[in-house]
């Protein structure tokens, strides 16, 4: 077990947001199909608002210093679970895309859904985590409903 601070939880959390973020961006400059990249520059979005949403977190307003420094305990392998699927498939397809964006969500939201099993996190992390659980797995959904037609 490995103590982390709520800060570096964040942080860590930010990264993964940004990684989905770049994922996205770089899908939508070889996707043809235009309901394709439509989806995906939403998907960028969304992201983008995630990460907006965590780092307003960090800010000295939102949490205080010393919730910020509080320690909880996280098994490493847990904590180095970010999502593997940080880039794009070698030779993309739009169907391989899609696969990697869906396993990139699905994946994205069991590591905060891990994160919300804390219990000494502030009403505001847990809230940020918690709609964040949400919207990935809505992101999953997405995605999922999508890949059924091209298959």
């Amino acid at each position: 077990m490995k103590e982390f601070t709520v800060s570096q939880v964040l942080e860590y959390s930010k990264n993964i947001e940004q990684e989905s973020y770049d994922f996205y961006k770089s899908a939508s400059a070889v996707l043809e199909d235009a309901e394709l990249k439509e989806l995906v520059l939403g998907l960028a979005d969304e992201e983008l608002k995630h990460y907006n949403r965590i780092n307003k977190l960090l800010e000295k307003a939102a949490l205080t210093a010393e919730m910020l420094d509080k320690r909880i305990g996280i098994k490493e392998e847990d904590y180095e679970h970010l999502v593997g699927s940080r880039e794009l498939p070698e030779n993309p397809t739009a169907l391989s895309i899609l696969e990697t964006a869906y396993q990139r969500e699905v994946k994205t939201e069991s590591v905060y859904r891990t994160l919300l099993s804390f219990t000494d996190l502030a009403d505001s992390v847990v809230d940020t985590f918690t709609e964040l659980v949400a919207q990935e797995k809505g992101h999953a959904s997405r995605i999922k409903s999508i890949m059924e037609k091209y298959t």
